[in-house]
């Protein structure tokens, strides 16, 4: 299968060795053209000499003008050509040779956006709450499932999907809005919201883990609140609250494995994630 490939890199000089070679351990796959939208923070030349003796694509953005919606729109719209573009971040790590197969096998013309499962395999709070958030069995998502999933029918990410290029250039893609984040989830809704589905894809498989502090952990979810916050066309559905049952999952994970330093970290976590949507929300 002929696909695009786009990776937006941010000091990436230690991860560019791994995405290439992880990218071309890919079986069933022919990459036609990889996209790399480096943001330019620094000298990047030892990464661009990478890209280049690989045979891939570049272009170079500035910290100031870069945007998770724009540059990854700019990067499908004027460099992709493919029917099917797997979206991916530097630091996930494709976990056996038939994980981009096994993805952007899901796609065609009525289903024109899926996401593959991500897991942690550090002891920490992440290894459980991916668990919760990716799970074992694929599903695919429409119109018809919205009022019984609520919000949980928009969550997408762009961590590691795939996307029918065809459709997203005809609904145009992000509407050319700046966006730092939840990009994947504007668009999961913008598709289901015009009858097309999205594809959870549980057999495509990466490794993917943050290592965030408790004031790191409380700005992402601030910024989160902030995001929603800024798109109202969210406000009708209900959280059905996610947010709780993520809390009692990882609690109840980490009391059967006896996972000691998440129980440790268990509230300050949690309350650092509450206190930042709670504050992003109100402006």
């Amino acid at each position: 299968m002929k696909i695009d490939v786009v990776c937006p890199l941010y000091c990436a000089d230690d991860e560019i060795d791994g995405v290439i070679a992880g990218l071309k351990s890919q079986s069933n796959i022919q990459l036609h053209k990889v996209v790399f939208p480096i943001t330019d923070d620094g000298d990047v030349s030892a990464v661009v000499q990478k890209i280049e003796k690989a045979g891939f694509d570049y272009f170079c953005v500035s910290l100031s003008d870069f945007s998770h919606s724009l540059t990854r729109q700019k990067a499908m719209m004027e460099y992709c050509e493919s029917d099917v573009v797997l979206m991916m971040s530097q630091d996930v790590h494709f976990v056996d040779e038939n994980a981009v197969f096994a993805l952007v096998s899901a796609i065609n013309e009525i289903t024109v956006y899926a996401y593959g499962r991500q897991i942690c395999k550090k002891k920490t709070i992440e290894k459980y709450t991916r668990e919760k958030n990716y799970g074992k069995e694929s599903h695919t998502v429409t119109a018809a499932d919205v009022a019984s999933m609520q919000l949980s029918a928009f969550f997408a990410s762009d961590a590691f999907s795939a996307y029918h290029r065809p459709t997203f250039v005809a609904l145009n893609g992000y509407d050319n809005s700046h966006m730092m984040m939840n990009e994947d989830m504007y668009y999961a809704k913008k598709i289901i919201d015009r009858g097309y589905s999205k594809a959870y894809v549980a057999q495509a498989v990466v490794e993917h883990s943050h290592s965030y502090g408790f004031k790191a952990l409380y700005e992402r979810y601030r910024a989160t609140g902030h995001w929603f916050a800024e798109h109202p066309e969210f406000d009708n559905y209900k959280t059905t609250d996610s947010g709780m049952k993520l809390a009692k999952y990882v609690l109840k994970r980490a009391l059967r494995d006896f996972n000691v330093p998440v129980l440790f970290r268990f509230l300050p976590d949690m309350t650092s994630r509450y206190l930042g949507m709670k504050k992003g929300k109100k402006g």
